[in-house]
């Protein structure tokens, strides 16, 4: 089964309810307030990447202050990686590599902690 089918069955199964794009195939949903979305690879099956998107706007003004900002989180966080997409928005993306029968319940509450301690980092090294 793939990846996003398993999300999928995952999401539905603990009481998410998740919305799938029908012309890519992204998953998103919500959890505590915050929105997820998950992008399919077709041509990379154990792929996973769980994102949240557009954490912090970006403009002229405070992109050198965001650069730092995303230099520093990406270098002390594990497995999260943060950046800027269409030069103004920060997304945050939680990255694996997964085997071939991974374990949805292990990985998708870890990834949205990790996502969710990933922005706090981020906001923290902002302000500092």
């Amino acid at each position: 089964m793939k990846l996003n089918e398993l999300l999928l069955d995952f999401l539905q199964e603990e009481g998410y309810r998740p919305q799938v794009d029908p012309n890519d195939g992204e998953i998103t949903f919500k959890s505590e307030g915050l929105t997820y979305s998950f992008f399919p690879d077709e041509n990379d099956d154990q792929y996973f990447r769980l994102m949240l998107p557009a954490i912090y706007d970006v403009n002229e003004d405070n992109k050198y202050d965001v650069l730092e900002a995303i230099d520093k989180t990406n270098f002390d966080m594990k497995v999260i990686k943060l950046y800027i997409v269409h030069e103004r928005s920060v997304w945050a993306a939680f990255e694996i590599l997964a085997d071939t029968t991974p374990e949805m319940k292990d990985i998708v509450p870890r990834a949205i902690n990790m996502l969710r301690h990933g922005r706090a980092e981020f906001y923290q090294n902002l302000e500092n």
